[in-house]
């Protein structure tokens, strides 16, 4: 229907509402009929969901070697390879699931709430709980939830780029318009998923879900995964492994028919080990980590909005963070006040008038202490709502109110005390004793607020379309304080510990900012404190310089944190925190945008991640989990390469000398199910370490692995192949091909648990790590021993061409693999403490914070 054609009066007759809003039952009866206000995106078919395990070239290669043993009558061999595919497949739809369960379960902490008029009142809804009819009112920041006809607004402006690709902001009001317009040209309309930049509005919803503009096109398309920065570097390690398992499978089937293998047996041994060597699981298992992570953050208050920011928030190497609210508590309360004798003797009353109201209350915590403290002093409140209401506007930097007395209007208003006192009529004496009480005020670490009034006989539409003619009648200052947040100063202290800067960004006067950065150990004088406003007359050079040794910015407008951001990031992987419609900018453009939970939704929508708390420490947090998620990646990648490497070596060697093959097909692709199953995930979830906040960032550019552990990883794949060939050897000439075939068998096992323990640490001596209890980790070690002995005692030994041996053999060549293996990556890492790490240079302990590259 096209409602910006019609009028405010047919539209509300149409939809059977009123300003009043639809009554509890009529809400509920219209649910049933349009249902919820949600956007369904065309999902992935169930058949396709169902073929992705088998769509790949494992499962192929798999499906040959299981018509090949059909083929040659060893229906054995292929039942077990069939087993193998559907356990892999088995596995990989829990994975699935529980990955679009956890990630459905954090969809809750992103519901938005709306404000809406039912029976007369206004309500909080979830905007999921809207139907067609509902009278919505929306303000400065907060996303439409629905579409909708303006039908009272407010100096509003929308920012519609989401839908229509219009960078400005456009105007809206409330008058019919003609047929033919199209979506971009519709100013009496809202539309779902735009945002609300500046001013208010009153709306009735006219459509929602997917028959809203933005639910049309958004149901036309699927949803389009995003891999992270670390998915894609697993992707092309991948594929480069293909590679490198296609020449090492072509020489395997050329060794093989020269030593005069039968060719099914050859193609089964080439097709298992080109399985084992790959580490195809490797992808899935690290959505998974990535999934899990995302779910701690949740429950540590920081709700992260996509897996690349996991990887990013741990590479960060500084922070720009707002001060109020994230480093305080955000619980204002007025500490003093300050009336001049030639002020207009108004003081209270002008800043009850001055309060930004709507519906007759108060939300913004300033408004909320300046309405305590007026009423506190006997100032009476305001009855009703102002005429006007005049969010912050940064280039007057003020904010008000204006009120409608009989022929006359009453401005009031508060803001920044050198903007008001530039605008008031005052003396130059009179501004000097002004100046020397904000001085006072402001040394003592409070915010100071200037308030001040003016009849007027015409209402300005906006704050900044007032006359420099109309000075200001000057009221006084209101000094108001916010607590610090206890843990903020143990935060920070973590933070520079861990290499990364934090700068503070705020609005606050010098004298305030600096005296907040020394309780928080910030800085120790002033010269440490930038005064924004110089950045007015500074070249870009000289900027770069101030900003690069500069940790305090005050008296900072928007335009002046973007332009700080991009100098910040020509040298440092940025967060930058922001809870504001003017955040926006810097937000998108950091490298992680950090919103804040209490902030606007257009903040929450830029941001990266958002800290559901508020709170600075959840960063620090964040931060910590980022670089724990990294390095478990590390150590997923590590094990899963230097096992299926000591796998394939044994087998080349093997033919390369000259000696029969020591492992089975079947038991190549049970050693690799059982390692890759039971213990890469569980070593994926190990707990962080302390040092990993005593370390300098990791560049995002920076390889997977480092030469040192790709050298510890040739080692153990050495000693592997070595420790099994020498364990066949010396038991196939005592006995027989079967029995040594069955003891390096299990010893290549046995290594891989060894190799798996080894693991849990870079540098750090293993026995460190028992202490540190991963129960996953245990878990799968149980499972993937159970399974062996299974294997070697149970039904599963004649499946798997396991033949019985001596007890004792089994207890010693078990012992001596294990143990030769964990001392070798011991050694490794004992080399590595003594004469690598400590010429780290990501190691920080005992170092400055400032400007890490």
């Amino acid at each position: 229907m096209l409602y910006y054609t019609k009028t405010i009066e047919h539209t509300l007759k149409e939809f059977e509402t009123s300003e009043n809003g639809l009554s509890a039952a009529e809400v509920d009866a219209r649910l049933k009929k349009y249902g919820f206000n949600v956007i369904k995106i065309k999902g992935e078919p169930l058949w396709r969901k169902i073929v992705a395990p088998f769509a790949n070239i494992f499962m192929a290669v798999l499906a040959v070697a299981v018509i090949v043993s059909l083929i040659e009558h060893s229906y054995l061999d292929a039942s077990i390879i069939g087993v193998i595919m559907a356990t892999n497949a088995i596995i990989y739809y829990v994975q699935r699931f529980s990955t679009e369960r956890i990630l459905r379960s954090l969809q809750e902490y992103r519901k938005q709430t709306v404000e809406v008029v039912r029976g007369k009142k206004i309500t909080s809804v979830a905007s999921n709980e809207l139907v067609p009819g509902d009278i919505i009112i929306l303000n400065e920041g907060e996303k439409v939830p629905a579409d909708a006809r303006v039908i009272k607004e407010s100096s509003l402006r929308v920012d519609e780029a989401q839908l229509t690709g219009e960078s400005e902001p456009i105007t809206k009001q409330t008058h019919p318009l003609a047929e033919g317009k199209e979506v971009y040209e519709r100013t009496n309309m809202l539309f779902q998923g735009s945002f609300i930049v500046s001013g208010e509005a009153m709306a009735v919803v006219v459509a929602t879900g997917n028959h809203t503009e933005f639910g049309k096109l958004a149901g036309l398309a699927g949803h389009v995964a995003v891999k992270s920065p670390v998915q894609k570097k697993i992707d092309k390690l991948v594929s480069q492994v293909i590679v490198a398992v296609l020449f090492l499978a072509t020489l395997a089937f050329a060794l093989s028919i020269y030593r005069g293998i039968s060719m099914a047996e050859t193609i089964q041994f080439v097709i298992a080990l080109s399985v084992s060597a790959v580490p195809e699981s490797l992808p899935v298992a690290i959505s998974v980590v990535l999934v899990l992570a995302m779910r701690r953050m949740a429950s540590k208050k920081a709700l992260v909005r996509g897996m690349s920011a996991i990887e990013t928030i741990g590479s960060i190497t500084t922070i720009a963070t707002d001060k109020t609210g994230t480093l305080t508590q955000n619980v204002l309360k007025v500490q003093d006040s300050w009336e001049p004798k030639w002020g207009s003797g108004k003081l209270t009353t002008t800043l009850a008038l001055a309060v930004n109201r709507r519906q007759e209350k108060t939300y913004d915590p300033l408004d909320v202490a300046f309405n305590s403290y007026a009423a506190d002093q006997g100032a009476v409140s305001p009855k009703g709502a102002p005429m006007t209401v005049y969010p912050f506007d940064s280039s007057v930097a003020m904010s008000g109110n204006i009120w409608h007395h009989g022929n006359e209007y009453d401005l009031a208003v508060k803001g920044a005390p050198e903007a008001i006192l530039s605008r008031s009529d005052i003396t130059e004496s009179e501004k000097e004793e002004a100046e020397k009480v904000l001085h006072a005020m402001t040394s003592e670490g409070y915010r100071v607020i200037a308030i001040a009034h003016r009849k007027l006989k015409n209402a300005p539409k906006k704050l900044h379309d007032l006359s420099d003619k109309d000075k200001l009648e000057f009221a006084g200052f209101v000094a108001i304080a916010d607590a610090l947040r206890p843990e903020a100063k143990k935060a920070i202290e973590s933070a520079l510990g861990a290499g990364v800067s934090v700068r503070m960004i705020t609005g606050d006067h010098f004298e305030t900012a600096f005296h907040i950065g020394r309780q928080l150990g910030m800085v120790t004088s002033r010269d440490q404190v930038f005064d924004s406003r110089r950045m007015h007359h500074m070249d870009d050079e000289e900027l770069e310089e101030a900003v690069n040794n500069t940790l305090i910015f005050s008296r900072v407008i928007p335009e002046n944190k973007y332009r700080i951001l991009t100098i910040l990031k020509k040298r440092h992987i940025t967060a930058m925190t922001g809870d504001g419609v003017n955040d926006v900018p810097a937000l998108s453009n950091s490298d992680i945008g950090i919103a804040m939970g209490s902030g606007s939704h257009i903040a929450k929508d830029a941001g990266d991640i958002i800290l559901l708390d508020d709170n600075f420490k959840s960063v620090i947090d964040a931060m910590h989990e980022g670089r724990t998620v990294a390095a478990n990646i590390r150590r997923m990648i590590y094990y899963l390469l230097a096992t299926n490497a000591g796998e394939v070596l044994t087998a080349i060697s093997a033919l390369i000398a000259g000696l029969p093959v020591p492992l089975a097909p079947v038991q190549i692709l049970w050693v690799n199910l059982v390692t890759d199953t039971c213990l890469v995930i569980p070593l994926g979830l190990e707990p962080g370490k302390e040092s990993s906040m005593k370390e300098r960032p990791r560049s995002l550019k920076s390889s997977i692995l480092s030469r040192f552990m790709v050298s510890r990883l040739i080692l153990v794949a050495t000693v592997m192949a070595a420790v099994a060939l020498g364990s066949y050897v010396f038991f196939s000439n005592k006995f027989d091909h079967d029995y040594g075939r069955t003891i390096a068998f299990n010893a290549l096992v046995v290594m891989q648990w060894a190799s798996a323990f080894a693991a849990r640490s870079d540098y750090r001596p293993s026995f460190s790590r028992l202490k540190v209890i991963n129960i996953p980790f245990y878990i799968g070690l149980t499972i993937a021993v159970g399974l062996q002995l299974l294997a070697l005692f149970g039904p599963l030994g004649n499946l798997l061409h396991v033949t019985p041996v001596a007890m004792n053999d089994l207890v010693i060549t078990s012992v001596i693999a294990f143990v030769t293996l964990f001392v070798v990556a011991e050694l490794h890492k004992f080399v590595g403490r003594h004469f690598f790490q400590k010429g780290d240079h990501r190691l920080v302990a005992n170092t400055t914070p400032d400007m890490v590259q």
